[in-house]
């Protein structure tokens, strides 16, 4: 964790503290250093995504099922 800064921000009143009810959290800095915290986050999983990719390329998940293939169409008996 880095060192403290203070910092004035412009931001939208209304969406910090609709972002504060969301996570309860109690103060806006914690807001902001969760938001900031999350984003990190993604960075890391992104990279993580791309670097194992293409070692997926092939998996297929037991837990999806195959898709149904159609049943062949039965052959109707000419009548003479």
């Amino acid at each position: 964790m880095g060192r403290k800064v203070r910092k004035t921000l412009n931001i939208d009143a209304e969406k910090l503290k609709r972002a504060r009810e969301y996570l309860e959290l109690d103060t806006e800095t914690e807001v902001i250093e969760r938001l900031l915290d999350d984003c990190d986050f993604e960075r890391e999983l992104d990279a993580l995504n791309r670097e194992f990719a293409p070692h997926f390329k092939n998996f297929r998940s037991p837990l999806v099922r195959s898709p149904t293939r159609p049943r062949p169409r039965r052959r109707r008996r000419r009548r003479r």
